[in-house]
């Protein structure tokens, strides 16, 4: 059995169609069909029902697909770990990220490791803060880094940093014919983005309701989202220094002077297993120096 053959069984289980098969694999359809007929000689059994110039799988081809799956992302992934041996890799660390923390902080954490150990290779998911919590428990990543501490006996908790809160908006919401516009008339001419950090937002709401009254919301869970409806003029919110630097820097939003009360930070925190392995233990290292999370730098 070939792997050409189980690649293009899976491709022609998915595209339904020899031709389509044939275009995408950029072979002639000829090939495409001596291919599923050498793979179903040797497993001695049809695996696709022909309909019309379409195809699809039959009972034992769909049984079977799962398994060709199987085999072609062993021998993916097989490769592609000599290609790495071959680069100088000697070790994987994988890590689970909030957005927050892989647009700001992240590119310069694995710059400043690869200084120290060009050998050690990174894959990333990013994903929300949940979801990372997730992935650590399951034990799908090496470390975690996001918004949420985790609880769970079994996990380390670190905390990274702390991000202030700001209230910003768009370029010139405080001023209004060369006046000063108050921040309570500014929250009542402005939808309030709320909800784009997972902890933070019940309680300050609640504590922005004493103070101002008829406050607008709209639920955007999506730091990146806020931020470019603010620059559009749609709206303010609160939201971490660090993911809104950059933008007030250039003059593309405001920092709202908040009089009320104090505000809260952000915390982030990098989540792993206990017990790993001396290579992920000197990231870890590396990135909870304080010198290296001082968000002046951002």
């Amino acid at each position: 059995m070939e792997l050409s053959w189980l690649n293009t069984f899976i491709t022609a289980a998915e595209e339904g169609n020899f031709r389509k098969t044939a275009e995408r694999l950029h072979l002639a359809q000829s090939t495409v069909t001596l291919h599923i007929q050498n793979l179903e000689d040797e497993l001695e059994t049809q695996l696709f029902d022909r309909v019309g110039r379409s195809v699809q799988l039959n009972p034992t081809g769909l049984g079977f697909l799962e398994y060709a799956k199987t085999i072609m992302e062993t021998y993916n992934g097989s490769v592609e770990y000599v290609a790495r041996r071959l680069q100088g890799y000697q070790e994987t660390i994988k890590i689970s990220v909030s957005t927050l923390v892989a647009t700001t902080y992240l590119p310069r954490w694995i710059r400043e490791f690869r200084k120290v150990s060009p050998e050690t290779e990174f894959t990333i998911e990013v994903t929300d803060s949940r979801s990372v919590v997730a992935s650590v428990i399951n034990q799908e990543c090496d470390i975690g880094i996001g918004r949420i501490p985790a609880v769970q006996e079994q996990l380390e908790s670190i905390e990274l940093y702390n991000d202030p809160i700001v209230l910003v908006g768009p370029h010139g919401v405080g001023v209004r014919n060369e006046r000063e516009v108050s921040t309570n008339d500014i929250f009542r001419e402005n939808l309030l983005f709320t909800n784009n950090h997972p902890i933070y937002w019940d309680d300050l709401l609640f504590q922005l309701r004493r103070h101002v009254s008829n406050v607008r919301t709209m639920k955007v869970n999506k730091v990146h989202v806020s931020i470019e409806w603010i620059k559009e003029g749609m709206g303010i919110s609160f939201l971490p220094l660090t993911t809104v630097k950059d933008q007030i820097e250039k003059g593309n939003i405001d920092l709202i002077p908040f009089p009320y009360f104090s505000l809260p930070s952000a915390h982030t925190y990098l989540l792993t297993r206990k017990n790993q392995n001396q290579t992920i233990n000197s990231f870890i290292e590396l990135i909870s120096r304080k010198e290296i999370n001082d968000t002046t730098g951002v």
